[in-house]
């Protein structure tokens, strides 16, 4: 059972990873253990941390990965419903249903009457105009003709695009983040290419990349890729460094490949009347997916990855929108040490009250209403701040003007 050597975990870091020195990663380690300690309390912390010292360090002789994997672990385990952050602690839990809430919302329910809108204008009859008449979209409608040559949509039948439209944005928020396994899993098995595991050769998934892109690449999701194919680029020219970075380093393109498997794998039935349509659906709802967490690559790859243009791709640009609204509905958690000594009190509080979208004259309003409490005002103000600079002002990942707005603006109060 014990190894034929003696190993020195601290060695075995991804150096482009983790921090470079043994001290820092001593400190990682300790704020990871600091946060658990402070969830679960000092009784049981004190039992664990004893019993823990020797499980990681033969946890680690046996399979030296689990030194690696082990922060990570304890991490993502209470990210799933709680994130250990350095200002509050976020739910995510139900983000995804309350994210479709508001893309209801935004959409009217599916009636054009009871959608946002922007000068004068819904915005589920904006989307409808783009999908049936923008020259940017057109390869939406080439797709569709693909999957059915046929089908009535491409007629021009606007209250069955309607229908369409709406049922295919509602799934896709319910879906939205399926990706966040997949970042996990990669960030882990990015942990080990090391020396030990693979004597210093790092495995060569290029082929497969390019065997997978080339087999897909006329799917939706891949526009992104070669800019949506505007500037006379084809799908030979897709980024595949980009597509390959993004597979590790991002939870949109790994939540849009597995929601296209998964579906195309137990959910499509011979049998059913529409599958060509659902298929296109399902294509579709993956290029949102894959754009909802783009930011990154928008910001470090400039023109070689697009921002959302609500003319070329209204679906993902409503999605990301939604995205960013519904965070006033994301409770916090705050942990306090029960006084007795015994475990912790965890209470849960919503640090904004609502949100309001407004616009008038081509000036819209995020207007985030927020708890009076000075820390979470604080708070909340600090990171919409960030939101407003990254996704709104000008260079930001939202094309505003695409949807008709010069300016939109997140106000705190």
């Amino acid at each position: 059972m014990f190894p034929l050597a003696p190993i020195e975990p601290a060695k075995f870091i991804d150096q482009t990873r983790f921090p470079a020195s043994e001290t820092d990663i001593s400190d990682k380690y300790g704020k990871v253990m600091k946060a658990l300690e402070a969830r679960i309390g000092a009784e049981y912390y004190d039992r664990i941390k004893k019993v823990q010292a020797r499980v990681w360090s033969y946890g680690a002789s046996v399979f030296p990965a689990y030194g690696l994997l082990y922060l990570d672990v304890l991490y993502e385990d209470w990210l799933s419903l709680v994130d250990i952050h350095p200002k509050f602690a976020r739910d995510h839990s139900v983000h995804q249903p309350l994210t479709a809430y508001i893309v209801c919302k935004l959409l009217g329910g599916g009636n054009s009457d009871e959608s946002f809108k922007i000068g004068g204008v819904s915005l589920l009859d904006k989307a409808l105009d783009v999908i049936l008449g923008s020259e940017e979209s057109q390869y939406l409608r080439d797709r569709l003709k693909y999957y059915e040559p046929n089908s009535n949509l491409l007629s021009g039948d606007r209250e069955l695009w309607k229908l369409v439209f709406y049922q295919t944005a509602m799934i896709t928020a319910f879906y939205h983040d399926i990706g966040y396994p997949w970042e996990f899993i990669e960030r882990m098995h990015s942990s080990l290419y090391d020396q030990i595991l693979f004597f210093g050769q790092i495995p060569d998934n290029s082929d497969r990349i390019k065997a997978y892109i080339d087999e897909h690449k006329d799917e939706l999701m891949f526009r992104p890729f070669y800019n949506y194919g505007k500037g006379g680029l084809t799908p030979e020219k897709i980024n595949e460094v980009l597509f390959s970075t993004l597979l590790r380093n991002s939870h949109g393109l790994p939540g849009a490949l597995a929601y296209w498997e998964y579906n195309d794998h137990y959910r499509l039935k011979e049998n059913l009347h529409n599958k060509n349509t659902v298929k296109f659906c399902q294509e579709w709802s993956c290029l949102a997916i894959l754009m909802h967490d783009m930011l990154d690559a928008y910001e470090t790859k400039g023109a070689e990855f697009p921002c959302l243009d609500f003319k070329t791709d209204p679906l993902s640009y409503i999605i990301a929108l939604a995205d960013t609204l519904e965070d006033f509905n994301r409770p916090n958690a705050t942990i306090v040490r029960d006084p007795k000594g015994n475990g912790s009190i965890i209470s849960y509080s919503f640090p904004s009250l609502s949100v309001d979208l407004e616009e008038k004259d081509g000036k819209a309003t995020i207007q985030f209403t927020m708890d009076p409490d000075p820390t979470i005002q604080e708070n909340q103000k600090f990171f919409k701040s960030k939101d407003q600079k990254k996704l709104f002002d000008p260079g930001g990942y939202f094309d505003l003007k695409s949807l008709g707005l010069n300016t939109l603006t997140i106000e705190v109060k």
